[in-house]
């Protein structure tokens, strides 16, 4: 069991050398969430580039410090900006996320993700509970690219969960970050819960993908493992101060960008929550 005290004790230091060295995050994502994940970026103090041609990603990946790609409304041209950036960042030596959208319900995006994952072995692979399901071969029951709710990591499931999606982890040699209600974070050998967050961010759309560019971006100043929790304890925290705001989910997405502005260290700290 890790004790909470150390979960929390490098946010500050990865928080703050974001903001003094503006690291430069590519996000190959898709048009849908694009400019969330992009302005999410921006208020960490790094810098987003959102390029996708398959022509320049190579060149783009490496002037940055993290590449997070993400499966949503895949095309074939994504599909190669992504195989391309992803070879540019192993050969410069900068770490890699993907997102696993839609693979629960998709032949296609599961089979490039298992090739993907294999030929490039990213630092994080995050996805819900669904889509890590289906990596690992298992059944699910998506519904599109949401999860499916027998899927769901509850604290009934927990160990049963920790222990499949450890061993995955385990042999892929990553940290699997799977999001939900409580998001579970495990490197196989080592794994935490956090139950930050509302309802509300899953009838938003976009706020995973929001979540796998927040990662991909603490990536350029963190373990993989400590850029998965910060990320799913940021992103929580913010929910829950947007969700005391909002009267609709239009006020909840304003209040949304505000709260991840104005969150501080402390917050982050002290208010994670952790099973």
């Amino acid at each position: 069991m890790i004790n909470e005290n150390d979960l929390t004790a490098p946010f500050s230091a990865i928080r703050r050398r974001i903001k003094e060295q503006a690291p430069l995050i590519h996000c190959i994502t898709h048009p849908i969430t694009m400019n969330d994940c992009a302005n999410l970026v921006l208020t960490t103090g790094a810098k987003p580039h959102m390029a996708s041609h398959p022509q320049e990603v190579a060149e783009v990946t490496a002037g940055a410090a993290a590449l997070a790609v993400n499966l949503g409304n895949i095309t074939d041209d994504r599909m190669l900006a992504m195989r391309r950036a992803a070879e540019t960042a192993r050969a410069v030596g900068i770490p890699v996320l993907i997102d696993l959208v839609g693979v629960a319900g998709s032949t296609l995006r599961r089979d490039f993700a298992c090739r993907f994952i294999a030929d490039y072995r990213p630092a994080v692979i995050k996805g819900n509970s669904s889509e890590m399901k289906a990596v690992c071969g298992l059944p699910s029951h998506a519904v599109g690219v949401d999860a499916g709710a027998a899927d769901a990591v509850t604290t009934g499931n927990y160990t049963e969960a920790e222990r499949l999606f450890g061993q995955y982890a385990a042999a892929q040699h990553t940290v699997v970050l799977v999001s939900g209600a409580i998001d579970m974070i495990t490197d196989g050998h080592v794994s935490c819960g956090v139950t930050n967050g509302t309802p509300l961010l899953a009838q938003l759309t976009g706020t995973g993908c929001m979540l796998g560019a927040l990662a991909g971006t603490y990536l350029a100043a963190g373990s993989p493992w400590q850029a998965a929790v910060l990320s799913a304890v940021t992103m929580g925290l913010a929910g829950e101060y947007a969700a005391i705001h909002a009267t609709g989910m239009g006020s909840f997405h304003m209040a949304l960008f505000d709260a991840f502005t104005n969150l501080t260290d402390e917050q982050i700290c002290t208010e994670a929550r952790f099973v």
